[in-house]
């Protein structure tokens, strides 16, 4: 199954119970996606896609700190959280984004093969996809696998489970959290459902959210941004995709776009708090207004 689904996982959870296995990873058929559990006391903690980047991002980048120059980047997507980025800019990296999509990261090896400004080392996106080098073009559990249990061994051998290592990602960088909102509208009715509520976005587009001010609003569609503050009008280099981005007051970030495969509105709230406490408190604020956004039937 797709261990980007909350019980995905369960069945091998079980069986690393009774075994006492320290890690768990689970990958879809054709194997490009990989989620893991890791044992924390008596039970197994699931982490997000965007967990498991970062800390591969942090731990990559500390292997290949001396091989690191100023060409070499980091890609991630647009609907995937800031601490990877902000680990990678630690360690002098390029940042850019793509639109969703493992193509795009892919597109971007050929590009900086063709003009030699940039070298790619590793990329990734939230929904459990990770690409080292430029062996595979595309996301890669297989690669991704055998990193995330070397990894987990490196950690171990300084006492550390990888719970442990995110925690300290978390005290270094703060207190990430995300959640994807998944608002299903299926049959005919919903795909006029999904039309009609960007739709209204873009043409009523909210001031604040849960009563914290937008600032900025982008809309992928035509590259076009707008400070909410000033008014100013400006573009972006990224167009071409039906994505709403509002960045609020306190860091937050929230993304609203169609699925390109399924009868659903995909909801992406990115949030940074000063403690765990914090940064899960603006996950539920923020949720209850994705939750208003669903049609009533």
């Amino acid at each position: 199954p797709n261990p980007e689904e909350k019980d995905a996982l369960n069945i091998a959870i079980e069986k690393a119970k009774e075994i006492g296995a320290d890690l768990v990873l689970g990958t879809d058929p054709d194997c490009d996606r990989v989620g893991i559990a890791v044992k924390d006391g008596d039970d197994y903690k699931l982490f997000t896609g965007n967990q498991t980047g970062a800390l591969l991002v942090n731990f990559v980048l500390t292997m290949k700190k001396d091989t690191l120059n100023e060409k070499s980047t980091l890609v991630k997507t647009i609907v995937t959280s800031e601490l990877g980025a902000n680990i990678g800019r630690k360690f002098g990296l390029k940042i850019e984004e793509t639109l969703t999509g493992f193509k795009y990261i892919g597109d971007k090896i050929n590009k900086y093969e063709e003009s030699g400004k940039q070298e790619f080392v590793i990329g990734y996106e939230e929904s459990y996809g990770y690409m080292l080098g430029d062996y595979v073009r595309d996301k890669d559990a297989v690669t991704a696998s055998m990193l995330l249990t070397e990894m987990a061994a490196w950690y171990d051998a300084q006492g550390m489970t990888l719970f442990d290592a995110l925690n300290a990602l978390y005290e270094k960088y703060g207190w990430y959290a995300e959640k994807t909102h998944n608002l299903v509208m299926p049959g005919l009715d919903g795909l006029r459902d999904m039309a009609k509520l960007m739709k209204d976005l873009r043409e009523n587009p909210p001031t604040e959210i849960s009563g914290v001010k937008v600032i900025v609003r982008k809309d992928y569609t035509d590259g076009s941004v707008i400070d909410c503050v000033t008014g100013a009008k400006s573009r972006m280099e990224l167009s071409g995709s039906n994505v709403l981005r509002y960045e609020l007051e306190d860091g937050t970030v929230i993304l609203v776009r169609p699925s390109g495969t399924e009868p659903k509105i995909k909801v992406y709230i990115l949030t940074l708090g000063a403690d765990a406490a914090a940064s899960n408190a603006n996950l539920e604020k923020y949720g209850q207004w994705v939750a208003a956004l669903k049609p009533r039937s």
